[in-house]
Parts: structure tokens; sequence; C-alpha cells
């Protein structure tokens, strides 16, 4: 898939695909604990989305979950179809792609320019819940 198509994709759901909002004491989560610890793999599907397989770290069984987690309009957009992601709006396979992301381990794509990042650009802000940043 194109980075016009996959940008066309995003752009065309129900709905604005959300911005990544961590919750409170979202390094203190079991979600941010189990993407650090469970045994994961992900890989690029298309230009906006990743296949992400993890387990249980009592498991050897990894369970797909295929990710948006992209750059679109100047923001990062993240959104799984897993429960937690629906229940909390954050979830361990969010959150395993951002901790890739943030040590140069994942290529994430700007679906604006066409671009890939390596590492999150200096121009990138996460807004902060409790800081009131609304960004």
């Amino acid at each position: 898939m194109s980075v016009d198509r996959a940008r066309n994709s995003a752009l065309n759901r129900i709905g604005e695909p959300p911005k990544l909002r961590f919750p409170d004491d979202w390094t203190l989560s079991t979600s941010w604990k189990r993407a650090q610890a469970a045994p994961a793999e992900c890989g690029p599907a298309n230009p906006s989305e990743y296949d992400v397989l993890m387990g249980y770290t009592n498991s050897d069984d990894l369970a797909h979950h295929r990710v948006l987690f992209a750059l679109l309009d100047g923001s990062l957009r993240a959104e799984c179809p897993c429960k937690g992601y629906t229940h909390r709006g954050f979830c361990a396979h969010v959150a395993y792609l951002w901790w890739r992301w943030v040590r140069s381990d994942l290529a994430v794509t700007d679906l604006d320019t066409g671009e890939t990042h390596l590492s999150p650009p200096w121009w990138l802000s996460i807004p902060d819940r409790e800081a009131g940043d609304s960004r």
C-alpha cells in the first residue's frame, strides 16, 4: 500500500484517527510494563499500520493485533482493536510500538510527507494530561 493510500485510508475511517494520549501514570501501568517484558514482535503491515504479536510473560502464545501507528497532520495517531485500547485508550500494543520507536528501533511514517522517522521527531508534542496540555 502506498503512503497516499494509507493516508486516505486513515482519513476515511469513521471519525478521525485518535491522537496518542498517554493516560495518567502510564509509566506505572500494566500496559507499559507488559510492553517491555512480554515476548513480542512487530512488523509493518503498510505505511500506517503494524502487525504486533504479543504474548504474556507466563505464556508462549502470541496474539496478533493490527495497530495504527503513524504521523498525520503533525500528530502521532495510534489505535488498536484490543479490549484494553477500546476501554482505556491505551494498551500494551501501542506502548510496545512507542517503546521501540523512542529507542530508534521502529520506522514510523509521516502520512503527509511520506518521510519515515526512526525516532520521534523534535517537533512532535505528546499531550500531557496532568499538565492540562490539549494539543
